[in-house]
């Protein structure tokens, strides 16, 4: 984006939900996800000139996002102690709050994996880079944690 004009607002209409969703998966918080949302596209605005190929803006967004929401929750962890997630009011839409439930189940790393493949639609390759590793460790971990959550909900079926 050196020499070229960012249009910002283009770029959050196209990506805010993208960023939305997965700082939800995240935080399990719509509040801070909504701040944290506006935070990543207030960071694109103050870092457009750093951002060097414009192809590669969703992976600099959700890197971004997953980077600001590890903070957030980092810092509400060291100002009121240990978080309870499950206290977290992730919205009225009941097809998402089961969704985010059903990933309580997997640690954070993998929860991220199963968000960005499934609400962001990822592939593996482009979650590999926003999470920093192989894309082959990603596909064993998003499987994996299929068998999981699969695992899970026969269990609360019985």
């Amino acid at each position: 984006m050196a020499n070229n004009v960012v249009d910002v607002e283009q770029l959050f209409e196209l990506y805010k939900t993208d960023v939305y969703r997965f700082a939800l998966a995240i935080t399990r918080d719509k509040y801070l996800s909504e701040d944290i949302t506006q935070d990543v596209f207030l960071s694109l605005i103050r870092n457009a000139n750093k951002v060097s190929d414009i192809k590669r803006i969703k992976s600099w967004l959700l890197t971004t996002t997953k980077n600001s929401s590890i903070s957030a929750l980092r810092k509400r962890s060291f100002e009121v102690g240990e978080i309870d997630t499950s206290s977290f009011d992730i919205g009225k839409d009941i097809y998402q709050s089961e969704f985010f439930s059903m990933l309580d189940c997997l640690d954070e790393k993998d929860r991220q994996i199963v968000a960005l493949h499934i609400v962001n639609r990822m592939r593996h390759r482009e979650i590999a880079q926003i999470i920093g590793i192989k894309p082959g460790t990603v596909r064993q971990r998003y499987v994996r944690s299929l068998k999981i959550i699969k695992q899970n909900l026969l269990e609360e079926l019985k």
